[in-house]
C-alpha cells in the first residue's frame, strides 16, 4: 500500500500534498521517522500500561529518539467540523514537537485545503506543554485549524504523561 497524498511537515516544514488513508500508516511510519529523527530511525510500537494509548518508539542508532502518535488513538477525542481529524504527530526526547501530517479527515475540503506548510510548521520545535494560544488558527477553517491544533497539543501531552515515557524524560533530563 501506498500513501497516495500526504501533507508532510518535518523539521526543515516540508509541505507535499494533501491526506493520506488510515491503513498506510503502519507500513509507512519509517519513512515519517526518516523525515523527521534521520535516516536511520525506525519506529516499534510501544506496550503501554493498561491504557488504549497507541504510542511507537522512535529509535536511532539502539537510542529512543522520540515518540510518534495518531491523534485517533490517543485521548481526548477532538473534532473539527464534520469528525475526527487523524493527526500524526513526533515527539522527541526532549518533549519537542518534531513533526506533524495530517492523515485522515472529513472536512469541507475548500477549507481545509487553506490549512498551509505555515500552519503546520508553526508546531515544530514547540514544547509539548506550550500554551494552545501561542498557535495561530486559520481564518475560514476556523474549526479545521483550532481542532488540529488542540489534538496536537492534548494529544502530546496524553503520550508524554505515560509512565514508559514519563520515565524516559525523567533519565533525559536528569543526564542519564
Amino acid at each position: 500500500m501506498t500513501i497516495r497524498h500526504a501533507m508532510i511537515v518535518g523539521c526543515a516544514g516540508l509541505f507535499t500534498g494533501l491526506v493520506a488513508p488510515l491503513f498506510a500508516l503502519e507500513a509507512d511510519t519509517d519513512t515519517y521517522c526518516h523525515s523527521w529523527f534521520g535516516h536511520s530511525a525506525h519506529s516499534t510500537r510501544l506496550d503501554t500500561a493498561d491504557t488504549n494509548v497507541v504510542v511507537s518508539a522512535v529509535i536511532c542508532d539502539g537510542q529512543t529518539s522520540g515518540w510518534i502518535f495518531r491523534t485517533d488513538q490517543v485521548p481526548p477525542t477532538c473534532k473539527g467540523k464534520r469528525g475526527q481529524i487523524a493527526v500524526l504527530v513526533a515527539l522527541g526526547t526532549d518533549a519537542k514537537i518534531k513533526g506533524v501530517t495530517v492523515l485522515d479527515h472529513k472536512e469541507d475540503a475548500p477549507y481545509f485545503k487553506r490549512l498551509k506548510s505555515g500552519f503546520f510548521s508553526q508546531f515544530v520545535d514547540q514544547s509539548a506543554d506550550a500554551p494552545r494560544s501561542r498557535f495561530d488558527a486559520v481564518t475560514h477553517a476556523t474549526l479545521s485549524s483550532r481542532a488540529i491544533i488542540r489534538d496536537v497539543m492534548e494529544g502530546a501531552k496524553t503520550v508524554l504523561a505515560q509512565p514508559e515515557i514519563a520515565a524516559q524524560l525523567r533519565t533525559a533530563n536528569n543526564g542519564g
